[in-house]
């Protein structure tokens, strides 16, 4: 697997807010999944989903929300 760090624009689509419980544990965490591209500098475009860590009453980004962010990319 390899990773990289992108600084780029995303368009934020499907969100689905989740509620995922820690193995073993009883701790429970919160987050929002995006459905993204990433288009490389040789105009491919690959899908990619991102994972943002939020509060359970903190409210999901609308449909078709473009934000400039730094990710952290894993690639199989």
């Amino acid at each position: 697997m390899s990773t990289t760090v992108v600084f780029s624009f995303f368009v934020l689509t499907n969100r689905d807010c989740v509620k995922t419980f820690r193995a073993g544990s009883s701790t429970v965490m919160y987050h929002c999944v995006y459905e993204t591209t990433i288009q490389c500098t040789s105009s491919m475009v690959f899908p990619a989903m991102l994972h943002v860590y939020s509060p359970f009453n903190d409210a999901a980004l609308p449909d078709n929300t473009v934000a400039f962010m730094s990710a952290k990319v894993c690639i199989p």
